[in-house]
């Protein structure tokens, strides 16, 4: 079991699912990862936290109303980690981004921010506090990888790099320039163009799955959709991009050195 438990500067360390219909969502999510959701606790905010094997995945939650008024729909938040996140916010700022939230206590001495980034994507931004709890990671049901989408690559990796410290290397995917962002040494997403017609600029996590075609075919019948069939790459895998039932944008990746499926059998 891959449980991560140190998260430097930079790093992944969180996602969360903000939804209109929370319950309908845990419902979805269960079925497809088989996580174990609980119901919401006050010391929670009203999210459900959602685990697998025991271990924290990721949360759920309600969109305030309010921002659902004002246009907010069903989606899924990426948290990077700071070591601090008031001078994070300032970073931030001077690098062109805004800030959504500002810095505040979020729960056993935590710190958390929200923004969006010089491309526009919205990001939030966590300061560890006294307990620092598990994530599963690179396991069936748990976050494999991240993608930023955006238009403007060269910009969104300066951006991270000058307020982060992120690393920023290059690789190929087919003909195209593929940027990868790394943190404390490790290669934690890419950054690329929207596979999807019309979807704005946003981070996307990619959850592992150990045979893409049957989850695939699961998704559907649990109400979701296949917005871009599987693709392919020699090592890296096959990978989906999907909806949830409420339109929420997420991936599903079968990593190669999982079992194989037979790609022909998803659409």
């Amino acid at each position: 079991m891959s449980t991560v438990t140190a998260f430097p500067q930079g790093t992944p360390i969180w996602v969360d699912f903000q939804s209109t219909d929370a319950a309908e969502a845990a419902a979805f999510y269960s079925a497809l990862f088989d996580w174990e959701v609980s119901e919401p606790a006050g010391r929670s905010g009203g999210y459900r936290m959602a685990l697998r094997d025991g271990v924290p995945v990721c949360a759920i939650g309600s969109l305030p109303s309010g921002l659902v008024d004002k246009g907010a729909v069903p989606t899924w938040t990426t948290y990077l980690a700071v070591d601090d996140a008031d001078a994070a916010a300032d970073r931030i700022r001077e690098a062109g981004g805004t800030i959504l939230l500002p810095p505040g206590g979020f729960g056993s001495g935590a710190r958390l921010l929200m923004a969006t980034d010089a491309v526009g994507a919205v990001v939030g931004l966590w300061q560890n506090g006294n307990a620092p709890r598990p994530w599963l990671r690179h396991e069936p049901g748990a976050v494999d990888w991240f993608e930023l989408v955006t238009d403007n690559t060269d910009d969104a990796s300066a951006f991270y790099e000058s307020t982060l410290g992120i690393s920023v290397s290059h690789t190929q995917v087919g003909e195209t320039d593929y940027p990868m962002l790394a943190a404390d040494g490790v290669v934690f997403a890419g950054v690329v163009a929207s596979d999807v017609a019309g979807a704005s600029t946003h981070w996307r996590a990619y959850f592992a799955v150990a045979d893409l075609a049957a989850h695939v075919k699961l998704l559907k019948k649990l109400g979701g959709r296949v917005l871009v069939k599987p693709a392919t790459a020699a090592g890296v895998g096959s990978w989906a991009t999907v909806t949830d039932p409420q339109g929420a944008v997420f991936s599903l990746i079968q990593p190669e050195d999982s079992s194989s499926a037979d790609d022909s059998d998803v659409g």
